[in-house]
């Protein structure tokens, strides 16, 4: 029975009874909880009043209990009559509903997504700037009304399971008014080519439009090329590869580029057969052709205004002899930045302003004469030297040494070179031939499936033993590699200790390590961002 207060009325919570009982009771009730023996009658009056005293204490807290669940379940009513009169007006205050439209496109500007992100299974239209035109009336008014978030194109029949479809394409273009289109179309050998053919010849009604064009071609797609000339009055850039070798298959040459009169910056990618892509060599000021040297040679004659240059040499079927280089050097007056994936290469050019020099090196007995030879010819001292593949760390030393210009100094190394590239790190610690080097960068290549084993912590070691030299002129210092372990905690540690004191330090893995090595190979990067 609930006790209530006699002066108020108010149900109460009793205080517990003292039930007297001896010592011998308490203990004689303490077993009867265990065992099922029959309670004598000082313990039958004891439990009584102990049952009753506690039952009356538990109606009271079950009463409680059930009221304030009543009084809960009334609370969360008014709250959610109160939030839904209160929620909607929330929003109104918030500072988006005040922004400009002018910072909102910026803003959009930003979340558009990067080359390696468009690169997917995911639809473009679950990624902005559809997304953005979704979100509210306001946001879709100035997201249609926006043409810059609408002037990249990607179509990619190699990684997409479900590719952009036609009137999706129309609408982009459409959307993206009258201003110049960034057009990346991924064909691929074993794609339906019905399919490729009609999103592309739909792209190809706007090609005096492009500004950029990355394509990779399938045999279906060469023929429509033809179509394409004289009518490419905007392309700056352009990055040409093939999906396979049957996609060169009775293919000749490709002409179609050789009249844009806006293209700069020329990239093609070789497969196994090199096929002749004629562009406007005598306007460019980026080149990036995979080719026989001949070929390179040929262009280069007819290219004064090259800045950068990535000149490759791919293993082909139809490999023609290297011709010798003549008394005449190639003379590139404005160049800047040249990788040459033979350093043999350098006997055919003279560059007088070059700044930056990456050589894929082939033979380690003649690189330190191609060098010299090169340097002296050109009058130059470029500060950065990048050197792929190098196997002996003496040859390193060798270089560093006959040319002190040198303030940076870039290595990549393969799976195979981990004992190289560690043999580089333990003598650059301590070594007077690299003491004049304000900058040093390591990089590892190798794949998901078998990754490179990075001695983080022997880097560490080498970047504290050149800090501790009073000689020391080392201010930047870089690990970039593609795949494999971070550094371990502890490493990590000393790290942001070394960036703490004043070292430009930068250690990273995955896209941006491979970026990275790109910048280091002269690889246009313009078709990435």
């Amino acid at each position: 029975m609930t006790l209530s207060c006699s002066q108020c009325g108010s149900p109460y919570l009793p205080k517990p009874q003292t039930i007297p009982a001896t010592s011998e009771t308490l203990e004689r009730c303490q077993r009867l909880v265990k065992l099922n023996e029959a309670p004598g009658s000082a313990e039958l009056a004891f439990i009584r009043a102990l049952v009753s005293d506690t039952g009356t204490r538990l109606e009271y807290l079950d009463n409680e209990i059930s009221r304030l669940r009543d009084r809960l379940d009334q609370l969360q009513g008014q709250r959610m009559q109160l939030w839904e009169y209160h929620s909607p007006y929330v929003p109104i205050l918030s500072p988006l509903r005040r922004m400009p439209p002018e910072i909102l496109v910026q803003i959009f500007l930003w979340t558009l997504p990067s080359f390696h992100e468009r690169s997917g299974g995911v639809s473009d239209t679950q990624k902005s700037p559809w997304t953005p035109s979704r979100v509210s009336s306001r946001w879709r008014e100035i997201s249609l009304s926006t043409p810059s978030l609408w002037t990249t194109v990607h179509i990619d029949f190699v990684h997409e399971e479900d590719p952009l479809h036609s009137d999706i394409l129309q609408t982009e273009l459409q959307r993206s008014a009258t201003l110049n289109l960034k057009a990346h179309f991924y064909g691929e050998e074993e794609a339906d080519s019905a399919d490729q053919l009609k999103l592309f010849d739909l792209l190809s009604k706007h090609s005096a439009r492009w500004e950029a064009l990355t394509i990779q071609l399938s045999s279906a797609l060469v023929p429509r090329l033809a179509q394409l000339r004289g009518r490419l009055p905007s392309l700056r850039w352009l990055w040409l590869q093939w999906d396979s070798e049957q996609s060169q298959v009775g293919v000749d040459s490709i002409t179609c580029f050789k009249s844009a009169p806006s293209l700069v910056d020329a990239s093609v990618i070789t497969k196994s057969r090199f096929i002749p892509i004629y562009v406007p060599a005598h306007q460019l000021t980026s080149y990036h052709l995979h080719g026989p040297l001949k070929m390179h040679l040929h262009v280069l004659k007819l290219a004064p205004n090259i800045v950068d240059a990535r000149v490759v040499i791919p293993d082909l079927d139809d490999e023609e002899p290297w011709p010798e280089p003549s008394d005449q050097a190639i003379d590139l007056l404005h160049l800047r930045r040249l990788y040459v994936s033979d350093e043999q290469i350098l006997g055919h050019l003279r560059a007088p302003r070059l700044a930056q020099l990456g050589i894929w090196v082939s033979e380690e007995e003649t690189l330190v004469q191609e060098l010299d030879a090169f340097f002296i010819r050109s009058a130059c001292a470029p500060p950065e030297l990048y050197l792929k593949g190098i196997g002996s760390v003496n040859i390193t030393l060798d270089v560093l040494k006959k040319h002190p210009f040198i303030a940076a100094l870039a290595l990549v190394f393969f799976h195979g070179g981990v004992d190289v590239m560690e043999a580089h790190l333990t003598v650059l610690a301590h070594a007077p031939e690299s003491e004049h080097l304000r900058e040093i960068c390591f990089g590892a290549v190798s794949t998901a499936a078998d990754p490179m084993p990075i001695d983080y912590p022997l880097f560490l070691r080498m970047l504290k033993s050149r800090r501790r030299s009073s000689r020391c002129s080392l201010r930047a210092a870089s690990f970039f590699a593609m795949k494999g372990p971070d550094p371990d905690p502890v490493t990590l540690a000393g790290l942001e200790e070394l960036r703490d004191g004043g070292l430009d330090l930068r250690v990273e893995s995955g896209l941006g390590a491979q970026l990275r090595i790109n910048e280091w190979e002269n690889v246009s990067q313009w078709n990435m961002q």
